[in-house]
C-alpha cells in the first residue's frame, strides 16, 4: 500500500520501495532498494492436486505440464538471455493467440501463451518464432537460453501445450 504497487506479491530487482515505520513507533519510513540477487517469493503455490498448471526450470531449461499429480508433457524449453531474464514468480495463462506478432522484434510467434507484463510488452510461451523470411529464429538451441524473456518450445511440443492449456491455469516459474 505504501508503494501503489499494482501486484502487491512481487517487487523487482533494482525497485525503490518505502518501509513504514512500524505503528506507534518514531521512525519515518525508509526508502530501501530491492535486493538485486534475490528472487520474488509467491504467495501462493497451486497444490499439486489443484489441477491443470505449467511449471518452468530456468536452471534446466526445462517446461512440465501437470493434470493434478499426474505428469502430461515435459518438454525442453529455452528461457531469457542474462538481462533479458524469463521472471521467476506464480502467474496464469492470461490468453491464447494462436499465431501472436512480436512487433518489437518482427517476429511471429506461434501457439502464443500469454503469462506475464514486463513493461509494456506481455512475457509468454510459444513455439519458435518465425522470422519475416520463413525460417526459425534459435532453431538448434533449445535447451539455451535465447529469448527476450518468453519461453520457447519446440514446434510439436508448443502446439501440444497450446491446444491443451486453458486461459487462467497457474504457471509456475522457478529456478
Amino acid at each position: 500500500t505504501a508503494n501503489a504497487i499494482a501486484n502487491p506479491r512481487w517487487i523487482y530487482a533494482g525497485q525503490v520501495l518505502t518501509v513504514p515505520a512500524a505503528a506507534g513507533a518514531a521512525a519515518p519510513s525508509t526508502p530501501v532498494v530491492a535486493d538485486p540477487v534475490a528472487t520474488p517469493v509467491p504467495t501462493a503455490e497451486p497444490a499439486p492436486s489443484a489441477g491443470k498448471r505449467i511449471v518452468i526450470d530456468i536452471s534446466d531449461q526445462h517446461l512440465w505440464a501437470f493434470d493434478g499429480e499426474t505428469e502430461v508433457y515435459s518438454f525442453v524449453a529455452s528461457t531469457g538471455l542474462p538481462g533479458l531474464d524469463t521472471r521467476p514468480g506464480v502467474y496464469s495463462v492470461l490468453n491464447k493467440i494462436p499465431n501472436a506478432w512480436g512487433g518489437t522484434w518482427g517476429i511471429w510467434m506461434p501457439d502464443w501463451l500469454g503469462i506475464y507484463w514486463a513493461g509494456s510488452l506481455q512475457n509468454g510461451i510459444h513455439s519458435l518464432p518465425i522470422l519475416p523470411n520463413g525460417s526459425r529464429l534459435w532453431d538448434g538451441y533449445l535447451g539455451t537460453p535465447v529469448s527476450y524473456g518468453c519461453i520457447i518450445l519446440g514446434v510439436t511440443d508448443s502446439k501440444l501445450l497450446y491446444d491443451w492449456a486453458e486461459v487462467g491455469i497457474p504457471v509456475i516459474i522457478n529456478y
